[in-house]
Order: structure tokens, then sequence, then C-alpha cells
């Protein structure tokens, strides 16, 4: 289990605050809100080791630019040459270097002799302790990308939980964490991927699964009303981090 760090309504009240009023377009979000439901639960999730290694082929965007700026000064030269230079060349642009801009921006991003593009691939490795939300009626609130401070648990012991907390017990069995596991690393590598490179022509994933174990965090929910939205924000009480939201 893990600590529980935020105990207190205010304390994580005025966190909340400042989550849902960051930015021009939040501002006075929460005063603008209705708060429907705010609890906080010891709820129990998978923590599945996972090493996962990405082979991404994609456009080395770098390489290109050098490849069409080469291009460009190349035949700009040679339509320096041709022309005489000055004004007096077929384009008329005042010389080969310019001409050859030109040509390069004509050219277009995959350059006209190499129109496919420099393909090169690249690797995208991680390491993960990833939650697996051991309930069934909280899959929707389900980590994406989200790590506990597991150097902080301890072994699990009723009396630590302060009275009046509630401890759930977990309905979903190892097994089924470890194939979901597998499958939301799988989408978070692609994801990181596609936000790390451009054009990318393939990607493939391996995924290997090794230590697992159940462990009770605490977590606070609030639920808000704002207008005909709900938005719903699932706190971590034990680092103060966001867990998850929904409708922000």
């Amino acid at each position: 289990m893990l600590p529980l760090k935020i105990p207190s309504k205010d304390d994580i009240t005025a966190k909340i605050h400042s989550l849902m009023d960051h930015g021009l377009l939040h501002r006075h979000l929460q005063e603008n809100s209705t708060l429907e439901e705010m609890s906080l639960t010891y709820v129990p999730y998978w923590i599945i080791s996972v090493s996962a290694r990405t082979s991404v082929v994609a456009i080395d965007t770098a390489a290109e630019v050098g490849t069409i700026a080469t291009e460009a000064a190349l035949l700009g030269a040679i339509a320096g040459m041709a022309g005489g230079g000055g004004n007096r060349g077929g384009m008329g642009f005042g010389g080969g270097m310019l001409e050859g801009a030109a040509l390069g921006t004509m050219m277009g991003g995959g350059g006209m002799m190499n129109p496919q593009g420099t393909k090169r691939t690249f690797q995208l490795d991680a390491n993960y302790n990833f939650p697996v939300v051991a309930l069934k009626s909280l899959t929707d609130y389900q980590p994406k990308d989200y790590q506990f401070a597991l150097d902080e648990r301890t072994f699990f012991d009723i009396t630590k939980v302060p009275k009046g907390i509630k401890v759930l017990n977990g309905d979903v069995g190892e097994d089924a964490a470890r194939y979901q596991a597998k499958t939301l690393v799988d989408q978070l590598q692609s994801q990181k991927a596609h936000e790390k490179y451009h054009m990318i022509q393939q990607i493939n994933t391996e995924v290997d699964l090794s230590e697992a174990e159940l462990m009770h965090a605490p977590v606070w929910f609030a639920r808000y009303a704002h207008k005909n939205n709900k938005i719903v924000l699932v706190i971590d009480a034990n680092s103060g981090a966001t867990i998850n939201s929904i409708g922000l």
C-alpha cells in the first residue's frame, strides 16, 4: 500500500483549483462548476513490470532538408552556368544560388530526385511499472501514462488506514491485468512514437511482462458539473499528482 499524504479535503480542493483553472480558457472553471462528489478511497491496482521495445521506420526530416538544400544548390549552379549568370539565365532570378533556392522550394518535401524521402529506423525503448486498476467498476478511470511512487510503498496494514476511508477489494485477476497492461503499453509506445517522429512508415513493438503485484493506493475522486458537461478528476492522495481526468 502507499501511505496517505493528502487526507484533507481543503488540501485536495486547493490542488484541484489550480488544476481546473489552469490557462486562460479554464479561468474560474472550478468556481463556475458544481461539486457533485468528492471521496477518498483506497483503490487496488495491479502493478505490472513491463519492458517495451519499439522499432520505428520513419522519414528522417533532417536528412531530407540537407538533401533538398544540396540538390537546390547544384541545380542553381547548373542554371547559372547555362544562363551565363546574372539575369540573362533561364529564370532570371539573379544567379545560381537564388535559382537553386527557388527550385528547391518547388521540389517540395520529398525532393525531386528522391520522392520517397530518406527512411531511417529509430528505436524507442522504455520500462514501466504499469498500473492496471483492479476493479471492473473503475475501468473508465484506468491510467494511460502514470507511475506511482513505488519506492514509498509498504506492506498492507489496515490499521494504517484512517477511519472512515473505504478500502476496495479487486475483482480483476492477474492474467486479465497482464493482458491489459500489454495492450495499453503497446498503445502508449505508439502514441509516443507519433509524437516524436513524423511520417512513420512502419512501427512494431515487442512487450515483455515480468513481475506483478497487487497494491492499494489512496485516491481522491472529484466529480463536477459544468454547464452540460461532467468533469471527473482522479488524484493520487500519496503524491498529489493527477492519475486521470475526464472532461477537462
